[in-house]
């Protein structure tokens, strides 16, 4: 079960403002390197290496000592960053550009000072203005050029949201620099990846329009790794993380034959591991489902259709949580900060909201950003847009079924957005505090 933060009081309804997380000041997680500009890959400090024929088994969360290696690109290792930071290179320009008064491409010591709407906790003294420019001026040439500042931001400030209608975003200082991948990644485990020829790969489903380019299958898994590692995963989940679409991605393609390589993971990895990336594609495939893995009622097995094999497969009780997690890690990955549409962040924080109180922290504030990056729309909206996207044409039954979970009256989400606060007040106070939200029964609106 997740560890629910502390309680305080929010606003439900269509102008839900959700509470600031706890979570992630005083987090590491790593760059592995003091100067990420020099640096063309970030390697831990392990000079010893397992033989490949090394095998480690992660049962029940328990993990063997071993000497660890982690090879990732320092513009991969950046757009990691981005995902724990929750903020895309695009968005760090524009406040970029906004803190630029002048427009000439570099910010002075005076111009910090337009950051401090940004940081509405933080107090814009001399003194931390003198230390910021000290930071973010790694050239030491008195000003501050939009390649120091995103690589300052991305490893020292964190995504709060959006702040009110015109959208000025809201961000809170790190205590500790953001370090991404600090332990590394087991060596015998990056040997598999290398075997299995997921480098190889093209990760087509992201999109290009930030520092996504020319990603590989393999940065894609090992950014889900890291990801999984930060939000304070079992290792085992995060192993699993490591290899989640290796039997089927999402567009169909398999990486290898799981009749095959079944046995050998089981093998190399142990039985927990491989038997939570043998459930992934099947899983993931069925969210979008009443009955499925993000909407099903939490606390019962559930079966899902098998896209391995046919037929159908049950995801145990004890397991949906993390394959919840891999769902949220896998999604957080590619596709959280895409866009700045409301409509569609409220849609993606509906999708989960189900099942918040099976989440870690970690997954429970990236979809928190959902909603925080939906100020305005509604689950109206949300039906409006999905059924104009099918305009002049039938909607297939499994997109009709989902939007019926949106549709007003008796709809889930279309109830739930009425009738929260009513149904989730469960002290009585007039107000719905966030222990009181993650715990609401959904299944209380029936549709």
């Amino acid at each position: 079960s997740a560890v629910v933060p502390p309680s305080s009081k929010i606003q439900v309804l269509n102008s839900m403002v959700l509470p600031k997380s706890t979570l992630g000041l005083g987090a590491a997680v790593t760059l592995l390197a003091s100067s990420i500009s020099t640096s063309d890959a970030f390697v831990s400090n392990a000079p010893r290496r397992l033989p490949s024929s090394a095998s480690v088994h992660y049962q029940h969360g328990i993990r063997s000592s071993l000497s660890s290696l982690c090879v990732l690109s320092s513009d991969q290792a950046l757009h990691t960053a981005e995902r724990i930071a929750g903020m895309s290179r695009g968005e760090i320009q524009h406040i970029f550009d906004d803190v630029d008064s002048d427009g000439n491409g570099t910010v002075d010591i005076a111009e910090l000072d337009l950051l401090a709407k940004y940081f509405p906790g933080e107090s814009f003294t001399p003194e931390l203005r003198k230390r910021l420019m000290s930071e973010i001026d790694t050239d030491g040439n008195g000003v501050i050029d939009a390649e120091e500042f995103y690589k300052w931001m991305v490893v020292n400030a964190k995504s709060e949201g959006m702040v009110n209608e015109e959208g000025t975003k809201k961000m809170q200082m790190r205590r500790e620099r953001l370090e991404v991948g600090k332990d590394g990644i087991d060596s015998h485990l990056m040997e598999l990846l290398e075997e299995l020829g997921v480098g190889a790969v093209v990760q087509k489903v992201t999109h290009p329009l930030h520092s996504a380019f020319g990603r590989t299958l393999y940065d894609h898994f090992v950014s889900c790794y890291l990801i999984s590692k930060e939000w304070g995963n079992p290792e085992f989940a995060n192993v699993a993380n490591l290899f989640h679409a290796l039997y089927q991605r999402g567009d169909g393609m398999r990486a290898v034959d799981f009749n095959e390589y079944r046995p050998k993971l089981q093998e190399k990895l142990g039985k927990d591991v491989e038997q939570l990336i043998y459930l992934f594609p099947s899983s993931h495939k069925s969210a979008l489902l009443a009955d499925g893995l993000l909407m099903a009622p939490v606390g019962e097995d559930i079966q899902v259709p098998n896209v391995l094999e046919g037929g159908m497969v049950t995801i145990p009780k004890e397991l949906r949580s993390h394959l919840v997690e891999m769902e949220i890690i896998n999604s957080h990955d590619q596709h959280i900060l895409e866009n700045s549409n409301p409509v569609q962040n409220l849609w993606s924080f509906w999708q989960h909201a189900s099942v918040l109180k099976i989440m870690s922290e970690g997954a429970q504030e990236a979809v928190i950003e959902y909603k925080k990056r939906s100020v305005g729309a509604t689950v109206s909206d949300i039906l409006a847009w999905h059924e104009s996207r099918f305009e002049g044409q039938e909607i297939p039954e499994l997109w009709q079924k989902h939007l019926d979970l949106f549709r007003a009256p008796g709809g889930k989400f279309a109830c739930a957005e009425e009738k929260l606060k009513h149904l989730a007040d469960k002290d009585g106070d007039g107000e719905i505090d966030w222990e009181e939200f993650i715990t609401f029964d959904f299944d209380e609106c029936l549709f």
